[in-house]
């Protein structure tokens, strides 16, 4: 993936899968794949890189704004996927869409008013500022399988939420409320469920009152150290999946747990 993000030529998801419109400057990529739950699918995640490129080309754009689904902003790894890295076809570090909204040359909030799991809340954080939802439920659920975190997990939620919290977040994989991270310290924006979207909103056009040349050297310098400590992480992580995904439990717990132990109502 480029460092400035492209549209996608042959390949654009349609409109109930992720779309794109305009508020003013403020480029709004709305992800609602209904069926799919918002996971990683293959049209999601060329639909996702194509309108955060086909943003960015308009050159109206100063911030890019991504939101999810009232209920649901992103679940990761779709079942489908997470079999396929067990058999050994393929592995989280191959394709590293998910760092989009790190690499879009443009600064990105992230509107996270429903839930965010495991690799959806991985790309929650990728963007440069992020709300959430008090309500909504967070969590790094990877170990809950039993496969090591991806995706610069290992890195970014330590950084995010803070060394010893995002750690736990890790190690637990349990769910955490969005009110739970804040009483906890966690250096975020954790406001009322139904007022993340005029929030993120307000913050977007804070950013875009900036000419797009500032923001676009701003948000260069602040990625590079990002990009790089998440290339390390990817690395390691992409070594620890080798031994932890060919784990015969691991294919177990996929199989017959996946979706279950994520339910919102569950800690």
């Amino acid at each position: 993936m480029s460092a400035a993000p492209a549209p996608s030529r042959g390949t654009t998801a349609g409109p109930e899968v992720v779309s794109l419109s305009w508020q003013g400057p403020i480029a709004v990529v709305r992800m609602a794949d209904r069926e799919g739950r918002n996971t990683f699918g293959p049209d999601f995640s060329r639909g996702l890189v194509d309108a955060v490129g086909r943003a960015v080309a308009e050159e109206r754009t100063r911030v890019v704004l991504v939101e999810g689904m009232p209920e649901l902003f992103c679940a990761g790894g779709s079942q489908r996927e997470l079999v396929h890295f067990a058999r050994g076809e393929g592995s989280f570090d191959t394709d590293d869409f998910f760092r989009v909204l790190a690499r879009c040359p443009l600064p990105v909030v992230a509107s996270v008013q429903g839930h965010a799991i495991g690799g959806g809340l991985v790309l929650a954080l990728y963007a440069d500022l992020a709300v959430f939802s008090e309500r909504s439920v967070y969590a790094g659920n990877f170990m809950r399988y039993g496969f090591t975190p991806g995706m610069g997990a290992t890195h970014l939620l330590p950084w995010r939420f803070g060394p010893q919290l995002g750690t736990e977040m890790l190690w637990t994989a349990r769910n955490y409320r969005g009110a739970e991270l804040r009483d906890r310290g966690a250096p975020v924006t954790v406001v009322a469920h139904d007022r993340v979207p005029a929030t993120a909103r307000a913050l977007a056009a804070d950013l875009a009152a900036a000419p797009r040349a500032s923001l676009e050297l701003l948000k260069q310098d602040l990625a590079a150290p990002l990009l790089a400590a998440t290339d390390a992480a990817i690395a390691r992580e992409a070594a620890m999946h080798r031994t932890s995904f060919r784990l015969p439990e691991v294919m177990d717990r996929i199989l017959g747990g996946y979706g279950a132990a994520d339910h919102p109502d569950r800690s």
